[in-house]
């Protein structure tokens, strides 16, 4: 499993315009066959990173192709700057040193 991970601040005083507007490309961000799960979190204190969006895909190549799609880059590229500040973007390889999987009964 490999995680891109967007850690985003709102730019100040401009919260809901910002959750206007994910949801206004929610769909285009959920529709590709290469993405597994798309979840997102605010952080509890409101601190920085004040949002926190992962991206799951299988691997670093069904990544590679979902945020190389002229629509998800356009949003990525294109109007994530304008609506987020203080981007950051990590990519994650998850191990199974930690897992604890409950759903399995492993």
């Amino acid at each position: 499993m490999i995680k891109f991970v967007y850690e985003i601040d709102y730019p100040l005083g401009q919260k809901r315009a910002y959750l206007d507007w994910v949801r206004s490309i929610a769909e285009t961000l959920q529709t590709p066959a290469e993405l597994l799960r798309l979840a997102s979190y605010d952080n509890a204190f409101s601190a920085s990173p004040q949002r926190v969006v992962e991206f799951t895909f299988d691997s670093l190549q069904a990544g590679a192709m979902y945020f190389e799609r002229v629509e998800i880059s356009r949003i990525f590229q294109g109007e994530l700057p304008s609506h987020g500040a203080n981007i950051k973007v990590s990519i994650l390889k998850q191990l199974s040193d930690y897992t604890k999987d409950t759903v399995a009964g492993a």
